[in-house]
């Protein structure tokens, strides 16, 4: 059964069955100072919710990564890889480094064992521009791609941070159930508008299906 809840995660997954979760796939929030908790609330969960062999999947600033691995590092999962989500549009600038950021780190752990999923995927994500409903949205594609490739078909996907239901949205359609939460009441009500719309043709993305 599928559901998102209005709430903290923090406390939902603490309510949250251990074993339960097939993966996790996120996009913590970025908001200064805040993120290293949003970061700590996955590694303090993830590792209990996830079956063996289960992934987590999360977004991550580039400015912050080294401080984000070692919090996960701590979580009791392995480190199993790194993937560039390529920036269409425009540009962020970090003016303390004088750098323009092109792609956005998403970072692979898994809970031991380790062992390669059953397909090949490929660790350069192409996704296309996408922020109709919020200025933090992502695009579908590359939740797609990787989601098709690390679990299958009735698997559990949780999104702590649901956000406007980006990889819910890609778990429902790629026949996968879902458990996301999402603090904010407006973007709440975004989400479950989406969810309950009429599902998109998944043979328009390439991404899941070749």
């Amino acid at each position: 059964m599928s559901t998102l809840v209005c709430g903290d995660c923090n406390e939902g997954m603490a309510r949250m069955r251990s074993g339960s979760v097939d993966i996790i796939f996120t996009d913590p929030p970025y908001i200064k100072n805040l993120y290293a908790e949003a970061y700590q609330v996955l590694a303090r969960h993830a590792g209990r919710l996830l079956v063996p062999g289960g992934y987590l999947v999360s977004y991550c600033p580039q400015f912050h990564l080294p401080v984000i691995l070692r919090i996960l590092d701590g979580s009791g999962l392995a480190y199993f890889w790194l993937c560039a989500q390529l920036n269409s549009g425009a540009k962020t600038i970090v003016w303390s480094r004088n750098a323009m950021c092109g792609w956005k780190p998403v970072v692979i752990y898994q809970k031991p064992p380790v062992t390669a999923p059953n397909q090949i995927f490929i660790d350069v994500l192409r996704g296309v521009r996408a922020k109709a409903f919020h200025p933090w949205q992502q695009s579908i594609h590359e939740t797609l791609h990787l989601l098709s490739r690390l679990a299958a078909p009735g698997a559990l996907v949780l999104d702590p941070y649901a956000g406007t239901g980006t990889n819910l949205i890609a778990a429902q359609l790629l026949g996968m159930n879902y458990h996301g939460f999402e603090i904010d009441p407006a973007t709440y009500r975004i989400a479950q508008d989406r969810l309950t719309q009429r599902p998109l043709d998944l043979a328009v993305y390439s991404e899941a299906t070749t």
